[in-house]
């Protein structure tokens, strides 16, 4: 009789088990969210060299366009623009104004930009100041910052660890011929502390010399550099490969002091063109430049606005960048399909940053690598679950699931051991396609994610409000 009673609760509370599972998340429609999101490419083109300064609440973006001086497009979400002039032109120059960056220092904004110099008709790197991060700049020192006898470009400027101020520009394939091939070299030298002149002689840092650099013939590019310090490390990231080609593209060396050794990344490039059944669908995604958003790092690149005719007409985008526990830089991109806009000026957390997992490997689904460009770092599910629990219950009213390169992928959520919905996103999306579950503000203490099936997924977001 005792047996027949354990038996009997057992299946009553087996049974309690089955009916609390059923009970279904409160799902909406989403249209309440749909301001979370922007897609690239963003609303300005025929441009390149995109670089954007976050300040003050504002984002200020600088780009090459037109022959003569530089615009700045006004934002206050990276989504709507407002266009005015930053800098009309410098007497040294005739035209050519090209990649300019703009950097808070010394209590003063600083634009560095290459323009081509009226004097032999050879590129050049400027400097231009304002006191205001949208202008107007004027030249600060009437003359180039530098010139060491050849054609240079694609300036880029940062402090080493010790507060020196450091740039690294390329040496223009124009005028630089290595046996018989114009040839683009990357080189750094130091600045003086008022950003106005250089210190020593240049270093050579990095030239094309890796297959994937090698692809346009006599003419070979590293340029347009962008330099981030992350633990102790300098990061150089570079672009190769002709401008107006779709295999323009991304990548990063790596080194432990400001001018080198510089060791190229063995999974270069990491942002590359995208073709799709034999059509490319992102052509030439390139010279990149780095902001941050509350603790979220992003990266500005462009694209080719036509794909299927790359030339010189080059779109904006935008999208989330970071670092594994290994030290390898990545990039979520390139993507066209709707991205989270920053956080920080959502007033979103993502609370998976504070999940406690028991499952291997589960930091693949939380490093903030969605596996759009390299799938190496994507979590493999083979019928198991990813279960993640907190110590005190979260808020949030969004789940956000990241296939690997956009891979189809079913299956199932189920919050609290309670509460459970169906989820499914098809092969064939936009570059960059997520599964999205909205739902109302629910506490939440536990989240467990089964998959129908074999599925390599890049990252899970659960947001909600920040405290």
């Amino acid at each position: 009789m005792l047996k027949r009673i354990l038996f009997l609760t057992l299946a009553m509370l087996s049974l309690g088990s089955v009916c609390a599972l059923s009970e279904p998340l409160p799902l909406t429609d989403g249209a309440e969210s749909a301001d979370r999101f922007a897609a690239n490419p963003r609303p300005i083109k025929d441009i390149g060299d995109p670089h954007v300064l976050s300040s003050g609440g504002e984002y200020f973006t600088f780009a090459t366009g037109g022959p003569i001086g530089f615009n700045v497009w006004r934002s206050t979400d990276l989504t709507n623009f407002s266009k005015e002039k930053a800098l009309k032109k410098v007497a040294w120059a005739s035209g050519d104004y090209w990649a300019p960056e703009v950097y808070a220092a010394n209590g003063r904004y600083y634009m560095f930009f290459t323009a081509r110099r009226k004097e032999g008709a050879t590129l050049r790197i400027g400097v231009a100041v304002s006191d205001a991060p949208q202008g107007p700049y004027e030249d600060a020192i009437g003359a180039p910052l530098f010139d060491f006898g050849y054609a240079v470009i694609d300036g880029t400027f940062f402090y080493g660890e010790d507060g020196t101020p450091y740039m690294i520009y390329s040496r223009d394939c124009s005028e630089n011929i290595v046996e018989g091939r114009h040839e683009s070299h990357l080189y750094g030298i130091q600045l003086a502390e008022d950003l106005l002149s250089v210190v020593g002689e240049p270093v050579l840092l990095t030239t094309p010399d890796t297959p994937w650099e090698l692809t346009t013939g006599d003419y070979l590019w590293n340029e347009g550099p962008a330099v981030l310090r992350h633990e102790g490390k300098y990061y150089l990231f570079y672009s190769a490969n002709g401008f107006a080609t779709k295999e323009y593209a991304l990548g990063v060396a790596v080194a432990d002091e400001p001018l080198g050794p510089y060791t190229k990344q063995k999974n270069n490039p990491i942002l590359n063109y995208i073709e799709e059944d034999g059509k490319v669908v992102v052509s030439g995604p390139g010279h990149n430049s780095f902001f941050t958003v509350g603790d979220e790092l992003f990266t500005s690149y462009h694209t080719h606005t036509y794909t299927n005719a790359p030339s010189g007409n080059r779109q904006l985008n935008i999208d989330r960048a970071g670092f594994h526990a290994d030290g390898t830089a990545y990039i979520n991109g390139p993507t066209i399909a709707p991205q989270l806009r920053p956080l920080a000026d959502l007033g979103l957390v993502n609370h998976m940053k504070r999940a406690k997992s028991d499952t291997p490997d589960a930091q693949l689904l939380t490093d903030g690598d969605t596996c759009q460009s390299v799938a190496s770092e994507a979590y493999t599910f083979t019928g198991a679950e990813a279960a993640f629990a907190w110590d005190a219950p979260v808020t949030a009213d969004m789940l956000l699931i990241y296939p690997a390169q956009g891979k189809a992928l079913s299956g199932q959520v189920i919050v609290n051991d309670a509460l459970t919905a169906d989820f499914a996103l098809d092969a064939g999306q936009k570059p960059g396609a997520f599964v999205s579950l909205t739902f109302a503000p629910t506490e939440i203490s536990s989240l467990r994610v089964t998959f129908n099936g074999e599925a390599a997924v890049g990252e899970i977001l659960l947001l909600g409000s920040a405290e």
